[in-house]
């Protein structure tokens, strides 16, 4: 079991041993970009783990830290130290971890947060007290250095189902964006502070409902398709300008999901999404556009990821698709079921039942159209696109299963609800803040923990080499992405034409609707 040591503060009974180098082996001090954790394989020399405390003595002074050990010399306002948690004993030695405080763990009484950049000269120090002695026994390690790495950088880009639409809470983050602290990224991002207190991290949310991945790297995006009034930037250019004003030399995690709004799955328009499910099935032309858009997604990514490599140093992507919301029918008997969402007049017509007049519009054949035309097409580009670029794929596709949209206690929100919760339909068939947190926080956060973990394994600790090859990176990528100017210029062209069209469409409003025949015997009784 492992043991928390308690801080060793080393009195003037001690009997010093200095330079044991032996007792002290393996030694790993923070080096990649937000570790915070040092390890080292301690020699126990038959003692267990209760009997030893094991700690690290660090600060700015090397003197200081030296002098430590030395009860004449030691002054204690100088240095600083963190005990240490021992493992299990083998073969007479245990591995010895300390996590140095920062600004997402909070310093103990004898500790010190110290800021990235700084260089910080320490030693391990092994204490016990010897069979008969009267005075405590510590070996220490010699006096080394390291520095102090910056925190791990993580971005958060894409769509209303990054930002949060649907789930408002108090307040939007961001109003234009309509980004939600209850988002899945925020929540994800947040648990990943909360259990990963080895690691220091920093982070930026660009996430802007109805984005396109041409948002991401190519126009600032537009409050209205073709007009100039922006809700933000390029977010991959205010993901730069963020690692520029803190000094960060590299993105070290890049969070995101994106491409349903290229092809109108996902897009926040006027008249609704609902308004579009509805059209597409019957336009031909509308439809036809929106295949082009799913044809073209893989050179759209491709576009993405040579812009966002021309701009910056990127460690991991992580890239996740989307949820099904079209799942849900309530069973008679109780319980919903895992096909898609049908007309139901009967729900329609009840005052208590969130089915509306507006969802009982789209009839069992748009669902199904929309299903397999659109949402298993995009999902599948997604999937292609992370595989096809190494990205880190997170499938979020079947954990909303019997909690679509026809279920009133499911994961996403009617259009009733939607303006109950926001004021606006913008966030129907989004997920709600239970959705959220159901669909999106744990998966997102373990694949977070894998792709920390990983980045630290493939950290190159050489900055020399690093430096060159991001240098090698960003001109091959800048190169390959002007290259495909005048493709960039037609597919943006096409996008806001395709957008104005999805804008323009109607607002469903609610249209007669026949009772069931059970309803029309209770009204003749």
């Amino acid at each position: 079991m492992k043991r928390m040591n308690a801080p060793i503060f080393l009195l003037s009974g001690l009997l010093l041993a200095n330079g044991l180098t032996a007792q002290f082996s393996s030694i790993k001090m923070p080096l990649a970009p937000g570790q915070r954790k040092a390890t080292a394989t301690v020699n126990l020399n038959g003692l267990s783990t209760s009997q030893a405390k094991v700690s690290v003595v660090y600060g700015t002074d090397s003197m200081a830290v030296l002098n430590a050990f030395n009860m004449q010399r030691r002054d204690p306002s100088k240095y600083f130290e963190s005990p240490a948690t021992l493992g299990s004993v083998t073969n007479g030695t245990t591995l010895a971890s300390v996590v140095f405080p920062h600004k997402n763990k909070a310093a103990g009484r004898r500790e010190k947060i110290y800021s990235p950049g700084t260089r910080i000269f320490y030693a391990w120090a092994r204490t016990n007290t010897p069979t008969g002695a009267s005075s405590e026994l510590t070996l220490n390690s010699p006096v080394r250095s390291f520095v102090m790495p910056r925190p791990l950088t993580i971005a958060y880009l894409g769509d209303s189902y990054a930002s949060g639409e649907g789930a408002k809470g108090d307040a939007w983050m961001h109003d234009p964006c309509h980004r939600s602290s209850k988002s899945g990224g925020e929540l994800a991002i947040r648990k990943l502070k909360a259990e990963r207190l080895d690691i220091e991290l920093d982070y930026i949310n660009t996430t802007c409902s109805g984005a396109r991945l041409l948002d991401f790297f190519a126009v600032a995006q537009p409050v209205e398709p073709g007009k100039t009034p922006v809700k933000q930037g390029i977010q991959v250019d205010l993901v730069d300008n963020w690692l520029n004003r803190n000094n960060y030399d590299a993105l070290d995690i890049l969070l995101a999901d994106g491409g349903g709004n290229d092809v109108g799955f996902a897009n926040v328009v006027s008249a609704g999404l609902l308004s579009f499910f509805k059209e597409v099935r019957e336009d031909a032309q509308l439809m036809g556009d929106v295949r082009r858009e799913l044809n073209r997604l893989p050179e759209t990514y491709n576009l993405f990821k040579n812009y966002l490599e021309s701009k910056m140093d990127v460690g991991r992507v992580i890239w996740f698709n989307y949820p099904n919301p079209m799942t849900g029918n309530p069973l008679p008997g109780g319980g919903y079921d895992a096909n898609l969402c049908k007309q139901d007049n009967g729900r329609a017509l009840a005052p208590w039942d969130c089915w509306g007049p507006l969802e009982n519009q789209m009839s069992d054949a748009d669902w199904r159209f929309v299903h397999d035309n659109i949402f298993l097409a995009l999902n599948q580009r997604v999937q292609q696109a992370a595989t096809t670029h190494g990205w880190d794929f997170v499938n979020v596709a079947n954990e909303a299963l019997r909690k679509g949209i026809c279920n009133c206690e499911g994961y996403f929100n009617t259009v009733g609800q939607s303006i109950f919760l926001q004021g606006d339909q913008n966030g129907t068939m989004h997920p709600n803040a239970n959705g959220f947190r159901e669909i999106y926080r744990d998966p997102l956060y373990s694949q977070l923990d894998r792709s920390v973990n990983r980045f630290h394994s493939d950290f190159i600790a050489d900055a020399r080499e690093r430096a060159i090859a991001a240098a090698k990176q960003k001109a091959k990528a800048a190169a390959a992405f002007k290259a495909k100017m005048n493709q960039l210029t037609q597919m943006v062209n096409e996008q806001t034409q395709l957008s104005r069209k999805i804008t323009g469409l109607k607002l469903l409003k609610p249209q007669p609707i026949q009772p069931p025949k059970q309803l029309k015997q209770l009204k003749q009784l």
